[in-house]
């Protein structure tokens, strides 16, 4: 098996300050992994209820409208805590006020700040500055990067399943049109069901971040992308796997994907070079300010250390003339 699925590293159990979740290759600005655990949220009256109502007037009226537009509360939730931790990223990474935070989405859906050359801290080591958001099962997640362009993905167990049992037959014939030859030889190379679901998560989990990253999305052919994934160094953690790519056969080596668990949810984080991003209006390309590099600058950006992701809270993802209200109207913070 090339796909090494043997350390295990759980969920932060306290959570982090944002402080925490930042760093960078050079003046510490810019890099953020967040993550919100929707399990632990359980907001009084639901979306009829204050708190969830005054979490929406945060967001723009379009904002509110799309969230409120799903039929579940869980999705609601995971909507709802996706464009809070948006705003509250580009706040810190850019300093700009909420108000003045124009965010679009590519042909391929994926989210960027169009006046984002107007933030004060975007010159300043920060050219690129893009982010990614994912949600699925309990956590919802948030990478940011300064130059390299960024893809997130988790992935919930249970997503591959039918009557909670995982059956690897199933889910072959389900998917064997998006994994190629050797991925489903290095899933099927692991003997119990419970560790051939996961790497089959992990693989997944990466073809979704790389084509995230890369701003195309469903556009692009997974089949096309092949994955090797194996463990990482202990200088890594609480990452505990890496990956390399080949695409159309070719190997992608200005590309690092790094894997974190959080608790029984996979976590994959892509990182790549501005010159592969697909997009069709090229709206998200005008935002960018440094597409060439040479050999040794890409190296040294690439293979830059990023922090793991921080488990955060509600309060955590509001603007700073919120959070005195929402205390008066949350009586206990299960996130503190």
């Amino acid at each position: 098996c090339r796909d090494l699925g043997g350390r295990r590293v759980g969920a932060e159990r306290v959570r982090l300050s944002l402080g925490a979740a930042m760093g960078a290759p050079s003046d510490g600005e810019g890099v953020l992994r967040l993550a919100f655990n929707r399990s632990r949220w359980s907001p009084e009256g639901e979306e009829s209820g204050r708190e969830f109502t005054f979490l929406l007037s945060c967001l723009t009226a379009d904002e509110a409208d799309k969230v409120m537009r799903f039929k579940f509360f869980a999705d609601k939730q995971r909507a709802l805590v996706s464009r809070l931790l948006q705003r509250k990223c580009v706040e810190l990474c850019l300093g700009m006020g909420w108000g003045s935070i124009q965010i679009k989405r590519t042909k391929g859906k994926k989210p960027f700040v169009a006046n984002a050359n107007s933030g004060g801290k975007q010159a300043r080591g920060m050219p690129n500055f893009n982010y990614n958001v994912s949600h699925e099962g309990d956590y919802i997640v948030l990478a940011s990067e300064p130059v390299c362009i960024v893809g997130v993905d988790v992935a919930a167990p249970g997503q591959s399943r039918r009557n909670n049992v995982f059956s690897l037959d199933k889910v072959f014939s389900s998917f064997k049109d998006q994994l190629t030859e050797v991925e489903w030889t290095n899933i099927r190379c692991f003997g119990d069901e419970k560790s051939q679901e996961d790497a089959f998560r992990r693989n997944w989990s990466c073809k979704e971040a790389f084509t995230k990253a890369r701003g195309d999305g469903i556009g692009f052919t997974l089949q096309r992308c092949e994955f090797i994934i194996e463990e990482a160094a202990k200088e890594a953690l609480p990452f505990t796997h890496s990956a390399t790519v080949h695409v159309d056969g070719k190997a992608l080596t200005d590309w690092t994907f790094f894997l974190q668990p959080l608790g029984d949810h996979w976590v994959t984080v892509a990182r790549g070079p501005p010159h592969d991003i697909v997009d069709a209006f090229g709206e998200f390309t005008k935002t960018l300010q440094k597409r060439s590099f040479s050999t040794g600058e890409w190296e040294r950006e690439i293979q830059s250390g990023q922090p793991g992701f921080a488990v955060v809270g509600i309060s955590d993802l509001l603007p700073s003339d919120c959070r005195e209200k929402y205390s008066e109207i949350v009586e206990e913070d299960p996130f503190c």
